[in-house]
C-alpha cells in the first residue's frame, strides 16, 4: 500500500512539473490599431465619345486598418503580427495583407499574405501627390468604347509594368509566401522569396499541371549616405519555374531603381520589365525630382508604360502605350496629416487590330487635391 501511495505521489508530482506554466521575461503580444486614410477631390477633363461623358468632378478614396503587435522573447529574437483591413468596400480582397515577422540575428522572416522582396524593396523617385508609379492614373484616365463595346484594356496596371516599376512575376501581389530580409550590411540588403502560386487567403491544394506555380524571387538594395548626399539602389528578379504543361510560358519580371538626395532636393529613375508573360509582356519607366523644405514639398514625375499584347498585324489584342505626367505639392499640417494635391496629364493609345480610329487613343487632364491621414 505504501508503495502504492509513494507511486501514485510521484506521478501526480511529475505532472504538475509539466503542465506548470514556465516562466517567461517576454510579455504575450498586445495589438494596437493604425492605418491610413485618404480622400481626393477633382475634376478631370477626359476624351469622350457617343454616349460617354466621363467629365467632371470626382470624389475617390482609399483607407486601411493596420492591426500590429510585437514581442521580443527570452531568446532575443522578436515575433510580430500584422493584419490590415480595407476600409472601403473591396468584394475581391477585403484583407489586404495578414502576415507574421519573425527577426533576429539572421535578419528578418515574413510568413503569410504580403508583397514579396522584389516590390518592397524596390526604390522609385518620391511623389508627393496620387500616385503615378502604382497604377492610380487609371482611376481618372477612362478609355472610350465604339459602338461595339471595344476600348483600349487599362489592365496589367497594378504591379505590372504598363503601370508601376512596383512589380512582381504575374502580378502576384499579397500572395501567400514566405520571405527572408537579411541584415544590413555596408548598405547592403539582400532578400529572398518563395510563394507556391498567386493566390491569396486561400489554403486549396495546388494542380501544377492546371496554373504557373512556385514563384521565387530576390532582390538587393543600397542605402548609404556620403557627406550628405545620400545615394538608394535596387535590382529585383522574379520567375515561376514550375509552368503549366506545355504552355510556355515561364513568366519573369525585372526591376531597378536609383535615387539620389541632397538637401532637401531628390532625383530618381526606375524601371521594370516583364518577360514571357501573355499580353502584359512589357516594360515601364519612371523617371522623377523633388525638392522639401520644412512642412512644404513639391514632386515633377513621368512614367511611360507599354505592353505587347497577343497575336501580330490584323491579330493584335491588348497592346497599350500610356504615358503620365504629374506635377505634385504636399503640405505637412501636423503629426500624420498631410495636404496634397496633382495637376496631372494621361493618354493612353493602341494599335490592336479590332480598334477603329475613334476609340484607338483617349486623353484626360486632372487637377485632384486631397487629404492623407496616418494614425
Amino acid at each position: 500500500m505504501k508503495k502504492i501511495l509513494l507511486g501514485t505521489t510521484a506521478s501526480v508530482a511529475a505532472g504538475m512539473i509539466v503542465a506548470a506554466p514556465a516562466a517567461f521575461a517576454a510579455e504575450k503580444i498586445k495589438v494596437s490599431v493604425g492605418g491610413y486614410m485618404e480622400q481626393w477631390v477633382g475634376y478631370v477633363s477626359n476624351d469622350d465619345a457617343a454616349d460617354q461623358d466621363y467629365s467632371g468632378t470626382d470624389v475617390k478614396s482609399d483607407a486601411e486598418i493596420h492591426f500590429k503587435g510585437s514581442t521580443k522573447l527570452d531568446n532575443g529574437i522578436s515575433v510580430g503580427v500584422n493584419v490590415q483591413l480595407e476600409a472601403n468596400q473591396n468584394n475581391g480582397d477585403q484583407i489586404d495583407e495578414s502576415y507574421m515577422t519573425i527577426k533576429g540575428g539572421f535578419g528578418s522572416i515574413d510568413l503569410g499574405s504580403e508583397n514579396s522582396v522584389q516590390y518592397r524593396m524596390h526604390i522609385g523617385p518620391s511623389e508627393f501627390g496620387i500616385g503615378i508609379n502604382s497604377g492610380d492614373q487609371t482611376a481618372w484616365l477612362s478609355t472610350i468604347s465604339d459602338a461595339s463595346g471595344d476600348s483600349i484594356s487599362e489592365g496589367g496596371a497594378f504591379r505590372q509594368p504598363f503601370g508601376s516599376t512596383y512589380v512582381e512575376p504575374l502580378g502576384a501581389n499579397d500572395s501567400e509566401k514566405i520571405s527572408w530580409f537579411s541584415p544590413r550590411v555596408e548598405g547592403v540588403q539582400l532578400g529572398l522569396s518563395y510563394s507556391p502560386d498567386t493566390n491569396q487567403d486561400s489554403n486549396g491544394s495546388i494542380n501544377r499541371d492546371a496554373v504557373n506555380s512556385d514563384l521565387v524571387m530576390a532582390a538587393v538594395n543600397f542605402k548609404k549616405t556620403f557627406d550628405g548626399t545620400a545615394l538608394a539602389a535596387s535590382l529585383g528578379y522574379g520567375t515561376v519555374t514550375s509552368e503549366v504543361s506545355g504552355s510556355g510560358d515561364n513568366a519573369s519580371a525585372v526591376n531597378a531603381g536609383v535615387r539620389v538626395s541632397s538637401g532637401g532636393a531628390q532625383i530618381g529613375v526606375s524601371y521594370a520589365n516583364f518577360e514571357d508573360s501573355g499580353g502584359n509582356s512589357g516594360a515601364g519607366m519612371n523617371v522623377g525630382t523633388s525638392y522639401k523644405s520644412g512642412p512644404w514639398g513639391v514632386s515633377l514625375n513621368y512614367f511611360h508604360g507599354e505592353k505587347d499584347g497577343t497575336g501580330s498585324g490584323s491579330t493584335l489584342d491588348g497592346e497599350a502605350t500610356m504615358d503620365t505626367v504629374f506635377l505634385s505639392g504636399k503640405y505637412a499640417m501636423g503629426p500624420g496629416v498631410t495636404a496634397a494635391g496633382t495637376i496631372g496629364h494621361s493618354s493612353i493609345s493602341s494599335d490592336d487590330a479590332d480598334l477603329d480610329a475613334s476609340v484607338d487613343s483617349a486623353e484626360a487632364t486632372y487637377v485632384v487635391v486631397g487629404m492623407k491621414v496616418s494614425f
